[in-house]
């Protein structure tokens, strides 16, 4: 806040939630009556398929101030999710079907969510506040490399029709029946410098940074899952209300099972660079910030917000980057109080830059803290 940081104490805690889709608006689903274009979900749907992205986290710390050494604890949770659905299979739901086609597909999916926890301490030194974290982390679902799904759609001239849906692929997680299984540890290191008020005016950090790699203990496995399908009167079936399918089969299976301890993947959360920089003019700060993903999938986000810095201005801030597969933009009310801060951010999100504007996703952030 304007009033500068608490330099005693602090409680605080926030929460943040973004999810975006290539083709489908809020104004398709919000309505008083539920009218889906899918002619225009298969124009809007790029050549490379209908892209799906979600992220959400959660954190809460205390931190106390004894003159320049500042100690504390924190906790919070991360989760990234992300899938494409193949232009094909849109087009086979939307345009139908021709005879004598073979239809196909495939899509990977990406998950990765943690759960962390540690302890942090700061000092600052010649102008300058120097800053570690020291956290536990545990994956709460995390795929492997190979998890997919895909799809085969064969219809002959006569009408007959004949399908597989099949998936394929690990999910670890180091939360099961036998209790918590497989913690690693990680830091994190910071720099950051202050104005004359208290207030950042630059900093950079190195993120996770491996220590320990975690070795979830659980695996949720789909091997080989597939279900098929066949019929050969599939429009006279549906005129009787007869099931679709004269005939389906399901192979492979999932399910979830403790892990022996030499089959247990090594996984940290992903490293990363981040840095900012504050631009004090009057009446606003506007702050650009970066950060470079340096594990697999490799990605760079980047952030531009605007606070007011003088009253009434520092109600408001703004906000608009890329962040994890989605675009975002977002409009925020403040209460900039020493005892009391309050931030609530709400704004559109996309996963291309015209679903900003189409309302293709939604993004909120809400982050309290007290203290003095």
């Amino acid at each position: 806040s304007d009033l500068g940081s608490r330099t005693v104490v602090e409680l605080g805690t926030s929460v943040e939630t973004a999810f975006g889709n290539t083709a489908l608006g809020l104004s398709d689903l919000f309505t008083r009556v539920l009218v889906i274009d899918l002619d225009e979900i298969y124009a809007k749907t790029p050549n490379d398929g209908l892209r799906l992205a979600a992220r959400a986290r959660a954190e809460a710390h205390l931190a106390v101030q004894f003159g320049r050494l500042g100690l504390g604890f924190y906790a919070d949770t991360y989760d990234l999710s992300r899938t494409v659905i193949p232009k094909t299979f849109i087009g086979l739901l939307t345009q139908g079907n021709e005879l004598d086609q073979v239809y196909s597909g495939s899509t990977d999916i990406l998950q990765r969510a943690f759960a962390q926890a540690g302890a942090f301490g700061s000092f600052e030194v010649r102008g300058f506040v120097v800053a570690g974290k020291l956290g536990t982390f545990a994956p709460i679902l995390h795929s492997d490399s190979s998890t997919q799904a895909s799809f085969v759609l064969e219809t002959a001239a006569d009408g007959s029709v004949r399908g597989e849906v099949a998936a394929s692929g690990n999910l670890y997680t180091s939360f099961g029946e036998e209790g918590l299984q497989g913690l690693g540890f990680n830091v994190s290191l910071g720099l950051v410098r202050p104005d004359g008020k208290g207030k950042p005016r630059y900093g950079g950090a190195l993120n996770n940074i491996p220590v320990v790699a975690a070795r979830p203990g659980y695996l949720v496995e789909v091997d080989q899952f597939r279900y098929e399908f066949e019929a050969a009167d599939l429009l006279d079936r549906l005129s009787e209300d007869l099931d679709p399918f004269s005939s389906e089969s399901q192979g492979g299976e999932v399910e979830m099972r403790l892990l022996d301890p030499d089959q247990r993947p090594k996984i940290h959360m992903p490293l990363s660079v981040s840095g900012f920089y504050r631009f004090a003019i009057p009446v606003i700060d506007i702050i650009p910030s970066a950060e470079v993903v340096l594990q697999s999938p490799v990605r760079l986000n980047g952030k531009l917000a605007i606070e007011g810095n003088v009253f009434p201005a520092n109600l408001l801030s703004l906000g608009f980057g890329w962040h994890d597969y989605l675009w975002q933009a977002s409009v925020g009310l403040r209460v900039p109080l020493r005892v009391f801060e309050l931030a609530l951010q709400v704004g559109s999100a996309g996963t291309e830059l015209a679903g900003l504007f189409d309302l293709r996703g939604v993004r909120a952030n809400l982050a309290l803290a007290v203290g003095y």
